[in-house]
C-alpha cells in the first residue's frame, strides 16, 4: 500500500488532532525500505518500481522481518514511550494499522518474527484494488480537511 499508509495517518491524525504523531507512526515501519534501497543500489525510480513489482525475481524483500512485525511494533512503541511518555496508544495503533494495511500485499512478510512463519497476501503491488482504496481514502481526507 504505497501511499495509503500516509493517507490513513493523515485521516486518523485529523480525527484525533494528533496529525504529526499519526503520520510518523503510520509510515515509520517503512524506514526499512531505505536500508533495502541502499543495500541493493536502487537509486532510480525505474529500478525501485521494478524491484517492488518483482521482489521474488530479484530475491529482494522490502519489508524486513524485524520492522514489519509485532516485535518491531513492540520495540518501536517502547522506544516511543520511553522518549515521549504520551499518546503511546496512538503511536502503537498507527504502527499496527500499517502492518494491517501491508497484510493483503502479495509479498512475503514475517509478522510473527522471530518465528519463521511467513504471510503472503493476494494483491499485487499498486494493484487496481489498491488504487481504488487510495482514491477513496484521498476523497475522505479532502472532505475531512474541508470541514
Amino acid at each position: 500500500m504505497i501511499f495509503l499508509h500516509l493517507i490513513i495517518g493523515l485521516i486518523l491524525g485529523k480525527l484525533t488532532n494528533q496529525q504529526l504523531l499519526f503520520v510518523i507512526a503510520s509510515i515509520l515501519p517503512d524506514i526499512d525500505h531505505i536500508y533495502i534501497l541502499i543495500k541493493y543500489k536502487l537509486f532510480t525510480k525505474n529500478k525501485i518500481i521494478d524491484a517492488l513489482k518483482n521482489e521474488k525475481k530479484y530475491k529482494i524483500r522490502f519489508k524486513t522481518p524485524l520492522i514489519h512485525s509485532i516485535l518491531g511494533l513492540l520495540i518501536c512503541t517502547l522506544i516511543y514511550y520511553l522518549t515521549f511518555n504520551t499518546n503511546t496508544i496512538y503511536f502503537a495503533s498507527a504502527y499496527f494499522i500499517h502492518l494491517l494495511l501491508d497484510w493483503p500485499d502479495i509479498d512475503k512478510k514475517q509478522f510473527l518474527y522471530p518465528l519463521k512463519y511467513e504471510f503472503s497476501g493476494f494483491l499485487p503491488i499498486w494493484s487496481k484494488t489498491e488504487k481504488i482504496i487510495t482514491v477513496i481514502s484521498i476523497i475522505i481526507l479532502v472532505i475531512l480537511f474541508l470541514y
